[in-house]
């Protein structure tokens, strides 16, 4: 007899496990071909009242459990029922488990949850939920939020992802299994089992990357003819006329206005500064005359956003809107992003390889291989990753090691991603950046970026911070212990391809003597980072008095230096930089030998190259920036010294005093023309202040009205009756008026804080309230990015969203 599984699911009196009650139970016996043997259906009277809330959700009222028996009486039956084989669930883990297991049911080892297993074998879906899936896979639902009718659709997209499953390579499918049959989650043996019946049938096929092909380099016009102003307004005239694009279409002054002057600013290499409202269509205003002039003259315009909700408002629906919308066809766009970003195929081979994976390690992992059958990208973001998983990303994203074109496969193959990415913009007329990227390709010289004359830059009035974050400098005694841990970590990396070698003798012994040397010289410097970190925790308890509340935060100026034990910090500081400088000779040494004429031939020695590359240039990082920090009195810096509480451990951080002669050193000068647009940007109605901090004064402004009679269009209310943020019942009663809010409006609310504190708290307090009505609640940073939110949001307008 094959094996036989329940599907079941719960219907409760609220979410709360310790204070709410069963109040269905619905199971549904199947076999493995997934036809229905038994089914199982009761209510369960709670012995307590049910909320209206839930009465409305379920339809189940409070005298249909009057007259159902309480859980005793049944559980001996539906523990029989149950038996011990799989059990099928929607968010059975998290949800229905715990709830059977504290009302004294022995819940069977074997739990697939089709929320997790949905989350590996579906990568990029906006959310997991059983409607939604059901939803996407076509799958029949038509009774919802009844234990029954759920416990059904959980059958059924069971069925659904074993086959997805089973439709994997073979070698994904097997590896998959292999890596998580050693893991302690509930539904690992889900895929052993997959692969099991998929060996049977004779599985065959393995994973191949798709590489589509990549847009060839841009290449200017030797003698580019500007842009007819007024082109781009008759491609915004034309919008009117399509109603499929823009279906309630208002003609707005402000944004013909706008997309004028900065035809003009790419036509005539000039600094725009632009205010333009919410609601004026800046965006389209900028794209379109960007379009035109990268198209007519086959240079590429940079488009800077502060945020990642707007670029992807550009990347997937303006631009793609654009494209319809130009008479003539041939744009080409992409956004770039951060390196760590990406998946970086080298370091995830080397994961792969390890003998011994943790469970996370094994999850993600996994997750991975499954997403490279059907990533283009290796854009971590179309990922869903649980908070252990985003623990070890940074193991298998691409870092700030440069990888070697003549040696990485996946270089030569053409399948890196990041690699990919790149060739992707320089292939495009429109490249979409963040501005920490934009800023951080100014100080590594141009090496992520490709060349470009022309820069937009939207949310402008975000510029001046992440320009003073770029610019500047920290690290902390624990990144600085981390470093030291990998000059130990070298020589037992480099230990097997050693042994294994059939270099000369000499060169392999100049080589091991070279490891063995900077692994003493690392833990030679431990105790002198103690000291240093030691002597700037006294400094700090001495001159801004113990504080077990938050961390402790002090300016170091020139009467700080001017104190007698600032002394102490000195000292410290030139024995630890004296070892720092050490290990970055060392480091350098061993950096020419791996990359030498000698053929050592070990094992992973790409990886090793990279890894001596990367963390060479951490430890000068911080030997310089530290230095700047303790031994320079620059007035143009501002320096601090913290202890992070959370971290235990000294935090030494500087920024430049402004940031307007860096950004146009380093950011305006090598361009032709430079546009910055954003809703705010004037003070008192003037550009002064920008222009001066931005570096712009000669920039041309240009100010223009909201499109909207904002007295008519919106309403403001500002509450009397609330606490003041500092006193202990303001949560309580900021999340009783969420929740007001969110009934009234049926969700369809935006909440945003100041503080991850408050939102957890309020996220906490106002979910369980809120989803026995039917509306989600979903928090930045514990439900997901603010990218997964949104679209979570646009897919089920009956959501809450706390960012």
């Amino acid at each position: 007899m094959g094996t036989h599984y329940i599907a079941l699911d719960l219907e409760t009196t609220g979410l709360d496990l310790e204070n709410d009650a069963i109040i269905e139970i619905g199971a549904v016996r199947f076999d493995e071909s997934g036809a229905v043997l038994e089914t199982y259906d009761t209510l369960v009277n709670p012995g307590r009242p049910l909320p209206h809330a839930v009465q409305d959700l379920t339809g189940i009222s409070e005298r249909e459990l009057l007259d159902a028996p309480p859980f005793y009486l049944i559980a001996a039956q539906f523990q029989a029922f149950l038996g011990d084989g799989p059990v099928v669930g929607h968010n059975l883990i998290g949800f229905d488990a715990p709830f059977l297991a504290r009302a004294g049911i022995i819940v069977p080892p074997d739990l697939y949850d089709t929320q997790d297993i949905a989350s590996l074998l579906l990568p990029g879906l906006p959310e997991y939920s059983l409607a939604a899936l059901a939803q996407g896979l076509a799958i029949e639902f038509p009774v919802r939020h009844r234990a029954l009718g759920d416990a059904d659709a959980s059958r059924q997209l069971f069925l659904a992802l074993k086959e997805r499953a089973r439709s994997l390579p073979a070698d994904v499918l097997s590896q998959t299994a292999q890596w998580l049959a050693n893991t302690q989650y509930p539904w690992r043996t889900f895929f052993a089992r997959a692969w099991e019946s998929a060996a049977a049938a004779g599985a065959t096929g393995h994973l191949k990357l798709d590489r589509p092909d990549l847009p060839p380099p841009l290449q200017p016009g030797k003698d580019p003819c500007p842009v007819d102003p007024g082109r781009p307004v008759s491609i915004l005239a034309s919008a009117r006329d399509r109603r499929d694009l823009f279906p309630e279409f208002d003609e707005r002054p402000q944004q013909v206005e706008m997309s004028r002057a900065v035809t003009a600013a790419l036509n005539e290499g000039r600094r725009l500064l632009v205010e333009a409202g919410t609601g004026t269509g800046k965006s389209l205003a900028y794209l379109i005359p960007a379009a035109c002039h990268a198209m007519a003259a086959g240079e590429r315009v940079v488009v800077s956003t502060a945020t990642i909700n707007l670029q992807e408002q550009l990347t997937k629906k303006d631009i793609p809107t654009l494209e319809r919308l130009l008479p003539e066809r041939g744009l080409r766009a992409c956004q770039l992003k951060g390196r760590r970003n990406y998946l970086c195929l080298k370091q995830y081979q080397a994961l792969r390889d390890q003998p011994l994976l943790t469970d996370a390690e094994a999850l993600l992992a996994s997750r991975v291989l499954i997403w490279l059958c059907s990533t283009q990208t290796g854009d971590r973001a179309e990922l869903r990753l649980s908070p252990a998983e985003e623990a070890v990303w940074p193991k298998i994203a691409a870092d700030a090691a440069e990888c070697s074109s003549d040696t990485s496969p996946f270089i030569l193959d053409g399948t890196c991603f990041l690699q990919r990415a790149r060739k992707q913009a320089e292939g495009s007329h429109i490249v979409v950046v963040n501005h920490a990227l934009l800023l951080s390709d100014t100080a590594t010289g141009g090496r992520v970026l490709p060349p470009y004359q022309h820069l937009i830059i939207d949310e402008a009035h975000h510029l001046e911070d992440e320009a003073t974050r770029q610019f500047g400098f920290t690290t902390s005694e624990r990144l600085i212990g981390e470093m030291l841990l990998r000059c130990d970590a070298l020589q037992r990396a480099a230990r097997p391809g050693l042994d294994a070698s059939s270099a000369a003798a000499a060169p392999l012994e100049q080589l091991s003597t070279c490891l063995l040397s900077l692994a003493r010289a690392g833990r030679d410097a431990a105790p002198r980072l103690a000291e240093f970190g030691q002597a700037c925790s006294q400094f700090l308890a001495d001159h801004c008095g113990e504080s077990a509340e938050s961390d402790q935060r002090l300016l170091v100026n020139r009467a700080t230096r001017a104190q007698p034990d600032w002394v102490s910090v000195e000292l410290a500081w030139e024995n630890l930089k004296l070892l720092l400088g050490n290990i970055a000779d060392g480091l350098d040494r061993l950096l020419a030998l791996l990359t030498g004429p000698e053929a050592f031939g070990l094992v992973n020695q790409e990886l090793l190259v990279a890894e001596v590359s990367g963390l060479l240039g951490d430890v000068k990082d911080a030997r310089n920036g530290i230095a700047a920090a303790v031994e320079q009195d620059d007035p143009q810096r501002v320096v601090w010294l913290e202890r992070d509480r959370a971290d235990a451990g000294i935090v030494v951080s500087w920024v430049p005093l402004a940031v307007a002669a860096l950004l146009r050193e380093r950011l305006y000068a090598e361009r032709s023309s430079v546009v910055l647009t954003g809703a705010t940007l004037r003070t008192q109605g003037t550009f002064g202040y920008m222009q001066e901090r931005l570096g712009l004064e000669d920039a041309e402004t240009l100010a223009l009205g909201p499109p909207f009679d904002y007295k008519q269009a919106a309403l403001v209310l500002l509450p009397r009756d609330m606490p003041e943020p500092n006193w202990p019942e303001y949560t309580e009663a900021l999340s009783q008026a969420v929740i007001d809010l969110a009934r009234a409006s049926r969700g369809r609310t935006l909440v945003l804080f100041t503080s991850y504190a408050n939102l957890r708290a309020v996220h906490a307090a106002v979910g369980p309230a809120l989803r026995q009505d039917g509306i989600r609640v979903l928090g930045q940073s514990i439900d997901g990015s603010p990218r997964h939110l949104v679209r979570a949001l646009q897919a089920n307008p009956d959501t809450v969203l706390l960012g």
